[in-house]
């Protein structure tokens, strides 16, 4: 097997690796929409981020996931997609367990890159139906969250639904039952981690909730790998 593609978004992903703490850092500031001009070391340990080692977290995490993307995921228009939503996530990560944000410049680029490069897939490799499906679980899973979203405020956000676009075009690209496993996932590992901080005392049964969407990120990266 050819490894200069897997290894290339490997690469390019670590390298986004430092600028994607950075912006998820500034994001996350309550009231801000862009970082601030602040040098940028400087804002990550003020923050709490030791500079190095989350320029080092973020460039392993990134690199992993975007070579096991690369090498799992075909065509390579649909592996591009995923690492795209891998980088994107990574600041929409931070910024959603700092602040419980997920910022629309990034929930937006995220859609945008994958929708692109779905396009670019469908339109060039005949596989219209497949795009009209991803399309199809874009807008069922947005449209879930933002149902979610204004039934019980709390539960969920409109960012959730923001992000539901991406997750859910990928996801359904490959199917159906992928979209259904990555949901599953999500809910999974959002209940795990929600007993978890209850029976570590660090959250309780009538105030706190968990963030979403780095669960809809992973659950959506998870049933792509595995669905290959």
């Amino acid at each position: 097997m050819v490894l200069a593609f897997p290894i290339g978004a490997a690469v390019v992903a670590a390298v986004c690796g430092w600028p994607g703490s950075y912006l998820a850092v500034g994001l996350s500031e309550p009231g801000e929409t862009t970082p601030s001009r602040a040098e940028p070391a400087a804002r990550v340990a003020a923050a709490g981020w030791p500079a190095g080692k989350a320029l080092l977290a973020s460039a392993l995490v990134l690199a992993a996931l975007s070579f096991a993307a690369a090498v799992r995921v075909h065509p390579i228009a649909i592996a591009c997609a995923a690492c795209w939503l891998v980088i994107c996530g990574l600041p929409l990560t931070v910024s959603d367990m700092r602040s419980r944000r997920l910022p629309d410049v990034l929930t937006w680029a995220s859609f945008a890159g994958v929708a692109v490069l779905l396009t670019a897939a469908g339109v060039l490799g005949g596989q219209g139906h497949a795009l009209a499906r991803a399309a199809c679980g874009a807008a069922s899973v947005a449209g879930f969250f933002a149902v979610l979203a204004l039934l019980k405020p709390g539960s969920a956000g409109l960012g959730d639904a923001k992000l539901g676009l991406s997750t859910g075009a990928l996801a359904t690209w490959a199917g159906w039952g992928v979209l259904l496993v990555s949901v599953f996932v999500a809910f999974a590992l959002a209940a795990a981690c929600g007993l978890w901080l209850l029976a570590t005392g660090r959250a309780s049964l009538r105030g706190g909730s968990v963030p979403f969407g780095p669960f809809l990120l992973a659950g959506c990266v998870l049933a792509i790998l595995l669905a290959g």
